[in-house]
């Protein structure tokens, strides 16, 4: 088990196998459990308390038959936990009031009231009875009626109980039962209103009954409800019919001189009540000449009549993402659907389908207004999506139409560039936009500063000052918190690690996701290029600090750097922050690296099990090497192509006949020890032995001499 502290929360984190069923509970106030499926286990609390204090837990022990965790807890905390990567249970303590015991279960009585009945006689709860002391009716007969039914479509009653119960079934667990519905008990209110408007209802688009029939689809589907980009309905997305989103007709050439104000005049009628029809005319009338947000304060006036489709469409033409999820998943529809889906759609679930065509047909039948407005938008958006020569054909298209190039066009035909490879053309573009005033200003810097770190380039001077002075004017609007991930960037870049890692911890008020992924690009950075000194002042003791802010990527570089430092402990702290998956290859390589640093050869070898390679078997070799196996060892670097280290194994093994080829110092040595002496039992030896013997002596010191010399260690 693994620990830090967070400022108002302690964290403790538990790998787990995948799949493995856990539950958290606080059956008392100072204390909290947590139970697995199964007992048996074995838990190693000896590293938990070298990194927290007891401030919030007092102590862990095991469950009885090992079947879980007991956290004694020091304060009046409250314990919540959730699965990280689906393999590490993450329990933060923090200050608070611990939970409300669960329920005790229903009755069998109250139990048996909310139960679902399927089968012929569908329901919830208890079948009817019949009451003796109520009277009894019957209903009406065929014969009475005089009239015969038209015979119902053959249906399979098994097949319908199943997708019914289990659509109940999944709403219930999932809490998306409502029961109160208003639209579905007044099913004639849209109808009232207007044909319009009851058209939209019919077709699903943002009443009670389809909110909840797709949040239920969704679930089954094994989607999140609330993802509309990414969900997916049973039985294919619907298209918006194209009569819908036509808005080439909702107006003409004096649709602001003369149409809206004559809407305008009849909105409201007799008693001062709001005109449906006028409603949605000037809603359109709006939409058509681009003014979203009018047209969206215009369909707030009464929600009764509250258009989604125009909603939507209000939003994209203002440059919001389509957030209700109306044109989710119709990228690939043959018609007008398409291009609002993509406009919509700040990012596409992996594998979506874009017609390009379609998209292109569509564009050009839109006014010619709303096509310089969205044009630009629109071919970025191609291009991101994999599409860029579509993209270029549609500013094409638009500057012919419109007879010139705007500052738009020119800026998203860049990021085209960019995309596409093209990034020192892009980056000569951007760079003129950041150093003019403009729309377009303050993303081009954070995009020419992105550019010159993914190069490993340093910022400029004017670069750097733009993007603090656009990071500081604009910090409490949508764009802030990028401009600032654009200036920790260039601070990093330029070498200024103490004013950029002073900026990461002061900025409490950015968004974690923007945080974290600032966090992993300044560490990059930091670890590429940082001197020894800055890098292991900014690292080496702020493992605990970065716990949770950190990507895998950003950590699993610092903690290579630290290991090649010499500083293995530092670098098993960085390894092992909350988010690595410990079941990646980067990462067994790794902690086997650590471990042989620690001179644990066993631990390695257990790192690297299942793992094949030339790297896992240099490892390997080394394990084996430092456990005494100088024969694998010496087998194995000879595979690696690595003889000089195959020769040592092979000398530390005393296998000589191995090195009888070697023409260096071990080879001659391993001569030496193999050489037979000279018989000097003679009582009187001869003058030739004495000569051999002093030749053998000689040869003996001289290559003893080159052995220490060649495993002198250095000096320093």
């Amino acid at each position: 088990m693994r620990s830090g502290e967070h400022g108002d929360f302690t964290r403790l984190v538990l790998d787990l196998p995948r799949d493995m069923q856990w539950r958290l509970s606080q059956p008392e106030a100072r204390q909290a459990e947590i139970r697995f499926e199964t007992g048996g286990y074995v838990f190693d609390f000896s590293d938990v308390f070298a990194r927290i204090d007891r401030a919030r837990v007092a102590d862990l022990s095991v469950l009885a038959e090992g079947s879980g965790i007991r956290i004694d807890l020091a304060c009046a905390c409250a314990a919540s936990a959730f699965l990280l990567r689906e393999r590490m249970l993450v329990v933060d303590i923090r200050a608070g009031t611990p939970p409300l015991p669960e329920p005790s279960p229903p009755s069998p009585a109250s139990k048996a009231l909310s139960e679902l009945r399927v089968g012929p006689d569908v329901g919830i709860g208890p079948p009817p009875a019949e009451n003796a002391l109520l009277p009894a009716f019957s209903l009406p007969t065929i014969a009475d009626t005089g009239s015969v039914p038209a015979e119902a479509p053959a249906i399979d009653p098994g097949a319908f109980e199943r997708m019914l119960s289990e659509q109940l079934a999944t709403a219930a667990t999932e809490g998306l039962l409502n029961p109160a519905l208003r639209d579905l008990l007044r099913p004639n209110a849209a109808r009232d209103a207007s044909p319009e408007v009851y058209e939209d209802s019919v077709s699903g688009t943002g009443d009670a009954a389809s909110t909840a029939r797709t949040a239920i689809e969704a679930a089954i589907a094994g989607q999140d409800p609330y993802d509309l980009q990414s969900r997916i309905r049973i039985g294919g997305t619907a298209c918006v019919r194209d009569d819908r989103l036509d808005l080439a007709s909702w107006g003409g050439d004096e649709t602001l001189e003369t149409i809206i104000p004559e809407l305008r005049a009849r909105l409201y009628g007799e008693f001062d009540r709001l005109d449906p029809e006028v409603l949605i005319a000037l809603a359109r009338a709006y939409l058509h000449i681009g003014f979203g947000a009018e047209a969206r304060a215009l369909l707030e006036l009464d929600p009764e009549l509250r258009d989604p489709v125009l909603v939507a469409l209000a939003g994209i033409v203002d440059g919001e993402a389509d957030g209700a999820g109306v044109f989710a998943g119709q990228t690939d529809c043959d018609g007008f659907a398409a291009l609002w889906a993509l406009a919509g759609a700040p990012a596409l679930p992996e594998g979506a389908e874009i017609d390009g065509d379609a998209i292109r047909r569509a564009f050009e039948k839109l006014p010619l207004n709303l096509r310089s407005l969205l044009g630009p938008r629109l071919a970025t958006r191609l291009a991101e999506e994999g599409q860029p020569g579509v993209a270029r054909n549609l500013l094409l298209q638009l500057a012919r139409a419109t007879g010139e190039t705007s500052e738009d066009m020119v800026y998203s035909a860049a990021k085209i560039d960019r995309l596409e490879g093209a990034v020192d053309e892009a980056r000569d573009v951007l760079e003129a936009f950041a150093a003019r005033a403009g729309e377009h200003a303050p993303d081009a810097v954070a995009a020419a500063i992105e550019i010159a770190t993914e190069r490993r380039e340093p910022v400029g001077a004017r670069m750097t000052e733009l993007s603090a002075a656009y990071a500081t004017e604009l910090r409490e609007t949508e764009k802030g918190p990028e401009l600032w991930r654009a200036h920790l960037r260039a601070m990093i870049a330029n070498g200024e690690y103490e004013e950029g890692f002073a900026s990461f911890w002061n900025a409490d008020d950015i968004p974690e996701s923007i945080r974290v992924a600032a966090a992993g690009e300044a560490l990059i950075l930091l670890t590429e290029q940082a001197p020894d000194t800055a890098f292991l002042k900014q690292t080496v003791s702020r493992a605990a600090a970065f716990d949770g802010l950190v990507e895998p990527k950003a950590t699993l570089a610092v903690a290579e750097r630290l290991l090649n430092l010499g500083l293995s402990d530092e670098a098993a702290s960085w390894a092992d922050l909350t988010g690595a998956d410990r079941a990646a290859r980067r990462t067994r390589l790794l902690t086997a690296r650590i471990h042989l640093a620690r001179s644990e050869p066993e631990a390695a070898e257990i790192a690297l099990i299942g793992l094949q390679g030339e790297d896992v078997l240099r490892l390997r070799a080394e394990a084996r090497r430092m456990m005494g196996d100088f024969d694998y060892a010496r087998t194995a670097y000879d595979k690696l192509g690595e003889p000089q280290r195959a020769r040592s194994a092979a000398w530390l093994a005393g296998d000589w006949p191995a090195l009888d080829d070697a023409q260096d110092t071990l080879g001659a040595t391993a001569a030496l020890v193999r050489a037979d002496l000279p018989n000097a039992d003679e009582t009187l030896p001869s003058l030739a032995l004495a000569e051999q013997l002093a030749g053998t002596g000689a040869e003996t010191r001289a290559a003893l001499r080159a052995l220490l010399e060649d495993t002198r260690l250095p000096s320093d």
